[in-house]
């Protein structure tokens, strides 16, 4: 497999996900220094309960469409239309259900305004169904550039939207964000449906093998991503629920520098998943092997300096960051260093799973580390506060790591020595480059 075809695209792949990276900048620049800790505690919240729904969805019906597009010979009117309609059933029904629990939810959470906030997140689901469906349409035909563009409308977008609106003396709570967010996601879903317009083939009544087709792979990826969002989201509502919304935002302060990790597991799935998904139609396992392989080592070597800046500079980058405010965050850095040494190997063979098809395995693995995650919290997070969510947090991602081994192995022969083995193409990629 020759690994820089997929390399030669990287670059639109990193700037892409290097925009999440500006969004925090500006996210920590213009909200975390601004807002009140409350309000950006409450905002948390909010935005945690939107993107599980958008992840969810995006399991179930984008997945899917990611996996079945990517293919060879793909007809995509069937998948387009199946995964459309599925999508907008699932963001519906997640919308009523929230509307009916936001009364229950500022109670849950020691937080009375956060009932009127969540009645707000249908309109954010709304803003962004065409934007998710579209990125997914796009990323199955790795046209990487036209995803820049379509997230960078929202991530560029948003903060240069805070930043007009405090020159206006018009920001200054939760729900001004919640809007500000609504207004850019509703341009990244015009930008995308734009982009795709031509792969847009849309019926308006599906065909019943193409639902069905949808439906049992999603039903099954669904349960792998509920695990990978409640061990990155459920420490916020379960912290909230034992400490209120002031330490969430402590919290929070310290978890913005781990969208670091999440940039590099979104850069593995771009390639990683439509590229397992066609060498294994191709029956291609050597191919898969190496490339499973020289992407778990190329991410870990790529992340080390974060563990570095993590382990030794944690309060330099607080004080840069935030001036004096947060200082809790701080030993949450170190606590969040090690993920360095699981996040490749957690995101790289969840997502050769997802290409393999063995959609039924990584919901099996999702509810495994779906109680496991939660027992780290539940255990840690009620006598240890934010440090307790931080270590709860590592400790989901390890059992995470491992689990996913397990099963990854019945299919990818891998070893740690197959993996330290590949620096000799990194080696090779250098030569060959400089």
């Amino acid at each position: 497999m020759e690994f820089g075809k997929y390399l030669a695209k990287g670059v639109w792949g990193l700037a892409d996900k290097a925009l999440p990276v500006v969004y925090g900048i500006g996210y920590v620049w213009l909200v975390i220094r601004v807002l009140p800790e409350e309000e950006f505690g409450n905002f948390v919240l909010v935005q945690e309960i939107f993107l599980v729904i958008s992840g969810l969805a995006t399991a179930f019906a984008l997945q899917p469409l990611l996996k079945f597009s990517s293919e060879e010979n793909a007809r995509l009117e069937g998948i387009v239309s199946a995964s459309l309609l599925l999508n907008g059933l699932f963001v519906a029904v997640a919308s009523l259900i929230v509307v009916a629990c936001s009364a229950q939810a500022g109670t849950v959470f020691n937080s009375p305004s956060l009932s009127v906030l969540m009645l707000y997140v249908p309109a954010m689901l709304a803003a962004s169904f065409f934007r998710n469906f579209t990125l997914a349409l796009l990323q199955s035909q790795f046209m990487v550039q036209q995803v820049f563009w379509t997230d960078a409308v929202h991530f560029v977008g948003a903060p240069f939207l805070v930043w007009v609106m405090s020159r206006l003396h018009r920001f200054d709570s939760a729900m001004d964000l919640v809007c500000i967010n609504i207004v850019s996601l509703s341009a990244s879903s015009l930008a995308g449906l734009w982009f795709a317009r031509t792969m847009m083939h849309v019926r308006l009544r599906p065909p019943v093998n193409a639902v069905r087709q949808v439906w049992d792979y999603g039903k099954y990826s669904l349960g792998n991503v509920v695990s990978s969002l409640f061990s990155t989201k459920a420490d916020s509502f379960i912290l909230s629920a034992f400490t209120g919304p002031v330490q969430v935002a402590v919290y929070n302060s310290a978890k913005v520098f781990v969208r670091i990790y999440e940039m590099a597991a979104q850069v593995v799935q771009m390639f990683v998943l439509p590229a397992a998904s066609r060498l294994s139609s191709q029956g291609s396992y050597p191919s898969l092997k190496a490339l499973t392989e020289k992407s778990i080592l190329f991410l870990t070597l790529g992340l080390l300096p974060v563990t570095v800046l993590f382990l030794v500079f944690p309060e330099i980058l607080v004080h840069l960051l935030y001036g004096g405010r947060y200082a809790g965050a701080e030993p949450l850095l170190r606590i969040f260093s090690f993920l360095t040494f699981v996040v490749p190997v957690a995101a790289i063979g969840s997502n050769v799973l997802m290409g393999l098809g063995e959609a039924r395995l990584s919901f099996i693995l999702g509810i495994q580390v779906l109680v496991a995650s939660l027992a780290a919290f539940l255990i840690c997070i009620p006598p240890w506060g934010t440090a307790g969510a931080g270590a709860g947090y590592v400790a989901a991602s390890v059992i995470t790591a491992v689990l996913t081994v397990r099963l990854l192995v019945r299919f990818v022969p891998l070893s740690a020595a197959a993996v330290m083995g590949r620096t000799r193409d990194i080696r090779t990629f250098i030569r060959n480059r400089f």
